[in-house]
């Protein structure tokens, strides 16, 4: 493994080479270039005052209505060429009255014979065209010594520090005890008409301030505190995170020392960087035994010592907390101690809950044993994992060394009494996995996946049906954590194979997601597999998703797929593999069909695919619904803040069906309902959201502390022990966007091919992952790798006098690229650099920015700020997983979104998770129900009514009508409990008129289906495509056929919108 101080190194020389690049200067002080130097340098740059060059004005961010007039120098810094920049800080007049300013500026001065003719540099402005310029120019850096200013008396004062360059200070008036100051350098020189502006730019511009006794003051208002739980808590989390200055047309870094909230400098910058230290798991005694392979054979006596110590340890870290609270070591204010006090009180809750879950695996005789079986698996498991992925090359190791995390462990132990009993009020809480990306969840929640499994097989060796439920809000996440999935599903299998308590059945797992990427049905298998073989590509209904074997790491191709029909038709999966323990066929179903007939353990699926439960009988067997086994007792939310807006919306409404189907609906609710785990590293008013979708209380594991990333459980990492992530950004106005994207790509992938390194350094930042937020920039970006870039990297190249990096074609990460490829890709992703076919380039949407788990990828470029923070948090953490990490932001000038963030970067992202939005789902609200309420009506008449199941069966609603009516009160009951009374009325009528609705056209259509597609007037259901495209019918809830979603994802209505022509108007 590379050393942290090398790549550390590297990161270092990657940064340095971009600033040389956009901001210079590239070849010392005193250097002499060729290129103009408008085009040679494109931040940190001043240009000259020429009305000419400010035609398209940037729209004003409101940052300007402070300042004085237009023409101040804080609002020419928003100009689309700024003429100016500076930095906004505060002063303790106690401390200091006045401060020392220091000035950073040069001019490039032509020199040498001068070329007739026009310049055409692409990157210039329009009416940039003029009649000559020199060969050469050279550098000249403006020597200006500090400038000593009074900022107590209020007012703007301006001087010229050099011909050409003004130092603006203005001073507000004075608010208790503090004056805010804005600290600015503007351009005043006009270039006389023809003659070239770069000799009248000023360039590498900056400004510091620095002041006696610490004398300039933090400037953030996170501390007031607010009606929302959630804002009160991060700001006790983040009360050291100080704001100390802003800037303008320019970023503001400062000097700081520990958690003191006041500072002696401050600086502007244009290449701002952040580090980002990782979290890790906290650590425990050594006299805590967390092995898998101990805790598998551990006698219940050494189970209640071993993990009974794991509880002491951590009620003792509640303690200490709670006396530094009181005592003022943990120095928080009087206004936030209630707030520490809460934190302190879910810490002790938490404790007690894992309490009772060691008290239930030492006194009942089978939660005992699902527990020691579910680590044996896990141990297995993780075994076979580290094997496959260093090339199955060897004897598998015996994994005997593979031990749990803390928190994972003790979120395992929260959760099983909740599992074990039906009726167990924690059946009541959903509880929330909250852990930064790539900290190990998965695990977590897997061995509680093992430990379901193991349960339900102990209480009745015979039982058939899914016992857990996993859901993904993406078609990669979903087809990823297969792998990993099925991975443990061999491990269950082979243990049962070992047990004679485990009963004859094998275990099994099903990945149920759709057409558009696995097959509905053996027929469409069979056929996808001949057109596969005869070289045709795929781009839906694909069987082929596992491309390896997950227990002995074989490859696998379309050859290892095939419909057999002994002893039952299904598709199998065979390696072939004569070493391989699943030689023969692995456990895992990927055909609805076999799916639905099967009814695997596990079934992992997208949410937008229960959508299908009004649509398809077969959906009932997936809940035992049909009479048959049990229904699932887990259910495993994946990603949960992706389940919001719309989406989360519909999935909210469904989400009453899935309640009602996995229990026992009584006329108080369900009984026995499904105990729900979430997870997720981004979020804010979890505990609404849960309620909205779940109708549960939520509940956050870990508990959080009084500081950021300390919980017990988890705390900041060392950056010599664990590789941090570097947030740098960069803006260039008077520059496209695109150009400063090429610019960027261009620096960083010649850097990462000339610096001087071993492979093992070097491959982290070889890979360039490049994320966009739409798919449009993205295919821009695309042909832009393949032109521009290669252009730019043979220019830069020279430059150095060193050979250009050669390009691959960049690959595609979108919701464009085939299922099929979606594995493959991934795979050449963890191709290292000294294989010699490592990735260039990737580009890629937020189909990334969850579960990309590739540990080699260290280096991105993110195309303008994404939408949410949450999404830039989630993309931005495929990098710097297990090395350094370096994430370059290029800001769009053109948004002020975009020029807020850069202007506040240390800010911003010293405290990333504090940004986060909150998330927000409204499953009664009237759109929502209109896209949907019926369909859930639907679904849980088809789920729990055996005479309503059948497609045929949609006339016997009348017959039916006081079972349906029930389920119309069991929905009206989940509204009252989620949302306000307004909302919940309004459900209650809308029920009232689908009731009426669906028993109207029973009885006028005595062979009416859910679907009859020869004849959709017999039909009560209308697939919501359909009804869109369907110009002679105005389908609506009404009137049946209802126009009903197939997928939860499609959410939105699209309008069309088209051009009509004045004449027509006219007429």
């Amino acid at each position: 493994m590379a050393n942290l101080v090398e790549q550390y190194g590297f990161r270092d020389d990657v940064v340095e080479e971009l600033v040389k690049d956009l901001v210079g200067p590239a070849e010392g002080a005193d250097e002499i270039i060729t290129d103009l130097p408008l085009d040679r340098y494109i931040a940190g740059v001043l240009w000259p005052a020429d009305d000419l060059l400010q035609e398209a004005p940037e729209p004003d961010s409101g940052e300007a209505e402070e300042y004085d007039s237009g023409d101040s120098p804080i609002s020419q810094a928003l100009m689309r060429y700024p003429t100016s920049m500076g930095i906004t800080f505060s002063v303790d007049l106690a401390k200091a009255s006045s401060v020392q300013i220091a000035v950073d500026a040069a001019k490039y001065v032509p020199s040498g014979k001068m070329d007739s003719g026009e310049t055409s540099g692409s990157e210039r402005p329009a009416r940039r065209k003029q009649r000559a310029k020199p060969d050469s120019w050279i550098r000249h850096p403006q020597v200006v010594d500090p400038i000593e200013w009074d900022v107590s008396t209020p007012g703007a004062k301006k001087i010229d520090v050099v011909s050409g360059l003004q130092l603006y200070v203005y001073a507000r008036l004075p608010k208790n005890g503090r004056v805010a100051v804005s600290v600015a350098l503007r351009n005043t020189q006009v270039p006389p008409r023809g003659e070239l502006r770069d000799a009248y730019a000023w360039f590498q511009v900056g400004v510091e301030v620095q002041s006696s006794a610490q004398s300039i003051v933090d400037r953030s208002s996170y501390g007031v505190l607010s009606d929302d739980a959630d804002l009160r808590s991060a700001a006790l989390l983040y009360r050291n995170a100080r704001v100390f200055a802003i800037g303008h047309g320019c970023a503001a870094i400062w000097d700081r020392d520990g958690t003191s909230s006041h500072v002696e400098r401050v600086a502007s910058t244009f290449i701002p960087r952040q580090e980002i230290f990782r979290a890790k798991p906290g650590g425990v005694s050594e006299d805590i035994d967390l092995r898998m392979s101990f805790l598998s054979n551990a006698t219940d006596e050494e189970l209640a010592t071993n993990l009974g110590r794991l509880v002491t340890e951590y009620r003792e870290w509640i303690d200490r907390l709670t006396t530094n609270v009181q005592n003022g070591e943990a120095h928080v204010e009087d206004g936030l101690k209630a707030v520490a006090d809460e934190h302190v009180s879910r810490a002790r809750g938490a404790a007690e809950r894992i309490q009772n879950g060691i008290n239930l695996i030492v006194t009942d005789r089978d939660a005992g044993r699902a527990f020691r079986l579910a680590n044996a698996a896990m141990q297995l498991q993780r075994a076979r994992q580290d094997w496959v992925r260093s090339g199955a090359v060897g004897v598998v190791g015996d994994g005997v060394q593979q031990s749990w995390r803390p928190f994972q462990i003790a979120y395992i132990l929260l959760n099983l009494p909740g599992l074990a009993d039906p009726n167990h009020e924690d059946r009541d809480i959903a509880d929330l996995l909250w852990f930064p990306t790539g900290g190990g969840k998965t695990e977590a929640y897997l061995g509680l996946v093992a430990f379901t499994i193991f349960h339900r097989r102990l209480k009745d060796p015979e039982t058939l049906g899914v016992a857990v439920i996993m859901r993904y809000t993406l078609r990669l996440l979903t087809i990823q954590q297969f792998e990993r999935a099925t991975m443990l599903l061999c491990s269950l299998e082979r243990l049962r194979q070992r047990e004679n308590d485990l009963g004859h059945r094998p275990f099994s797992i099903g990945l149920w997601v759709g057409q558009g990427a696995t097959p509905n049905t053996l027929l469409e298998a069979r056929k996808s597999l001949r057109d596969i073989a005869d070289g045709r590509e795929l781009n839906e209904k694909n069987p082929v998703q596992l491309t390896q074997c997950p227990w002995c790491g074989q490859d696998l191709n379309e050859s290892h797929y095939s419909v057999v029909k002994s002893p039952d038709e299904r598709l199998r999966i065979a390696c072939g593999n004569g070493s391989c323990d699943f030689r023969d066929g692995l456990p895992a179903y990927l055909v609805d069909q076999d799916i639905y007939r099967v009814r695997p353990e596990l079934v992992l699926g997208t949410v937008d695919k229960f959508a299908q439960m009004t649509w398809r009988e077969e959906v009932r067997n997936l809940f035992a619904r049909d009479g048959i086994g049990t229904p699932p007792s887990l259910i495993i939310q994946d990603e949960l803040h992706l389940i919001s807006g719309p989406l989360g919306s519909i999935v909210g409404l469904y989400e009453a069906a899935i309640d009602a189907a996995c229990g026992q609906l009584t006329s108080e609710g369900v009984r026995g309902r499904p105990k729900v785990i979430a997870s997720t590293a981004t979020i804010r008013r979890a505990d609404r959201q849960i309620r909205a979708v779940f109708d549960r209380r939520a509940q956050q594991f870990p508990p959080p502390g009084i500081d950021p990333d300390q919980s017990f459980f988890a705390e900041p990492a060392p950056r010599e022990q664990f590789g941090t992530r570097e947030y740098v950004g960069v803006m260039a106005p008077g520059t496209s966007h695109a150009t400063l994207m090429v610019r960027v790509y261009a620096a960083i992938l010649q850097a990462a091919h000339d610096l001087a390194a071993s492979p093992e350094t070097r491959d982290p930042y070889w890979t360039l992952l490049g994320y966009f937020n739409s798919l449009r920039v993205l295919g821009s970006a695309n042909l832009q790798v393949e032109g521009d870039v290669r252009d730019r990297l043979q220019l830069v190249a020279r430059r150095k006098q060193a050979s250009p990096r050669d390009l691959r074609p960049p690959v595609e990460l979108t919701s464009r690229v085939p299922s099929a490829d979606i594995p493959r890709t991934l795979k050449s992703l963890e191709k290292a650099f000294a294989s010699g076919s490592a990735n260039d380039v990737v580009l890629a949407t937020n189909m990334i920015s969850v579960g990309v788990d590739i540990d080699r990828l260290g280096l991105m470029a993110v195309m303008g700020q994404p939408q949410s923070s949450a999404e830039y948090i989630q993309a931005t953490s495929r990098v710097g997983r297990q090395h350094p990490g370096l994430v370059v932001t290029i800001f769009n000038s053109a948004r002020s979104r975009d020029r807020s963030h850069y202007e506040n970067f240390v800010p911003y992202h010293q405290a990333l998770y504090r940004a986060v939005e909150a998330t927000s789902a409204t499953p009664f609200a009237a759109r929502a129900r209109d896209r949907a309420l019926h369909g859930v009506l639907v679904s849980l008449a088809r789920l729990l009514v055996n005479d309503l199941a059948s497609n045929g069966s949609a006339h016997k609603a009348t017959v039916r009508y006081d079972e349906i009516t029930q389920l119309a009160e069991f929905l009206e009951q989940r509204a009252q409990a989620v949302t306000d009374p307004e909302e919940a009325e309004d459900t209650k009528n809308q029920l009232g008129a689908l009731l009426e609705v669906w028993a109207e056209a029973a009885e006028s259509r005595p062979d009416m289906q859910y679907r009859n597609s020869r004849d959709y007037d017999d039909s009560l259901l209308v697939p919501s495509d359909v009804a869109l495209t369907d110009e002679d019918i105005e389908y609506s809830t009404r009137d049946a056929p209802w126009p009903t979603l197939q997928s939860m994802r499609d959410v939105d209505a699209e309008s069309a919108l088209f051009q009509i022509s004045a004449r027509k108007v006219a007429r």
